[in-house]
């Protein structure tokens, strides 16, 4: 038999197990916290909080882990130290989890967005841009959208965009000049300008947008987008991995947290860009690409405010990562979309061409 507990008080290293675990659970709290409060706080007055932000699903994973095992020892006070953190994470776990059931009512338009890291294999350094290109080819021809968006692109040619619009199946295309990123549309239905896209495209810095009349579907503006993203290169992620490697080389972890840092403010500012030159028209709008931010950033409440609606939490399902790199659960590409628009269906295709997923929508406009 085990050693009885003595005049109704736990054994000394139990009592000492569950301050050591209820410390943790104090530290994940005050995490959780700030996880839930980083959506309000502007990097731009106080960044911090943002590295948080990045790291909700990590933080949620501790808070279950640690509410489990104090539930295991029975440590009923200590326990509801991770019963606040659990409910502290509600509102950030319905931002970053859809729980909508798969439907398959069709939207008269379909739409695809894809980050391609210029064609690149994240995976395998043998398979060329050419091989990667054509798998892309492959599977936007297989999806049939009537709408392309691609971020990171590389440089587009003309006769380079005439002949991937050809294989894909879009006659028209635009580019986004003023961008090194390689951001282009390419559409089934012509791309044409008026007030608002020309004063928005003049610096092409958060993006750039189109208005698409889709005839007798409607017409709507599409702006393609993509953010500032963190420069943190493969080779620091997976060095980062190892915890050796941050107690003998400190300077790769502090040039990781710049980058991070810079990423975050930069992309307020592209946001309030974005905010900023909304048109004043009804037109409908849809705003897709690579944000580089979660739902649990500054940038993704800021797109709330204007009120706009992210398509995933709408139709798509379960927690819906597009970031397919070492960084783990991380939904970084985004669908938003306003009032006149209504969305019937949203997929992430889970094939590892590049370190994003694309993400497909279905949708009509209302005129």
């Amino acid at each position: 038999m085990g050693k009885k507990e003595i005049g109704g008080k736990k054994p000394l290293f139990r009592r000492l197990l569950i301050f050591l675990v209820a410390i943790f659970a104090f530290i994940a709290l005050i995490a959780t916290a700030l996880c839930a409060v980083n959506p309000y706080i502007s990097p731009d007055a106080f960044v911090w909080t943002s590295y948080f932000g990045l790291a909700f699903w990590v933080i949620l994973f501790a808070d279950v882990l640690l509410f489990a095992l104090l539930l295991f020892m029975k440590a009923r006070k200590s326990l509801m130290i991770s019963c606040l953190a659990l409910v502290i994470a509600v509102p950030g776990f319905m931002r970053s989890c859809s729980m909508k059931k798969e439907t398959f009512d069709p939207g008269n338009i379909k739409i695809m967005s894809y980050n391609v890291a210029n064609f690149s294999d994240v995976t395998d350094a043998s398979v060329t841009r050419e091989m990667v290109e054509t798998s892309v080819i492959q599977l936007i021809k297989e999806e049939r959208p009537d709408i392309v968006c691609l971020q990171e692109g590389g440089a587009w040619s003309d006769a380079k965009a005439d002949d991937f619009g050809e294989k894909i199946g879009c006659k028209y295309y635009s580019v986004n000049k003023f961008s090194h990123r390689g951001n282009i549309i390419f559409s089934r239905f012509p791309l044409e300008d008026d007030e608002y896209t020309e004063m928005f495209n003049e610096t092409g810095a958060a993006g750039f947008v189109k208005l698409v009349k889709a005839g007798s579907l409607g017409r709507f503006y599409l702006q393609n987008t993509h953010l500032q993203s963190y420069n943190i290169t493969k080779d620091e992620i997976e060095y980062l991995g190892h915890t050796r490697n941050l107690v003998e080389n400190s300077s790769k972890g502090k040039s990781v947290i710049t980058k991070l840092k810079d990423g975050f403010v930069a992309r307020t500012k592209d946001t309030k860009i974005i905010i900023g030159n909304l048109p004043e028209n009804k037109v409908p709008i849809i705003i897709c690409g690579d944000f580089n931010d979660t739902p649990l950033s500054y940038t993704y409440q800021r797109m709330k405010k204007a009120r706009f609606n992210d398509a995933f939490l709408e139709s798509g399902h379960g927690i819906g990562k597009t970031y397919c790199g070492k960084l783990p659960l991380l939904r970084i590409d985004y669908f938003w979309h306003d009032e006149n628009v209504k969305v019937f269906t949203f997929k992430t295709i889970r094939k590892n061409m590049s370190d994003h997923y694309p993400i497909v929508m279905t949708f009509n406009v209302n005129n």
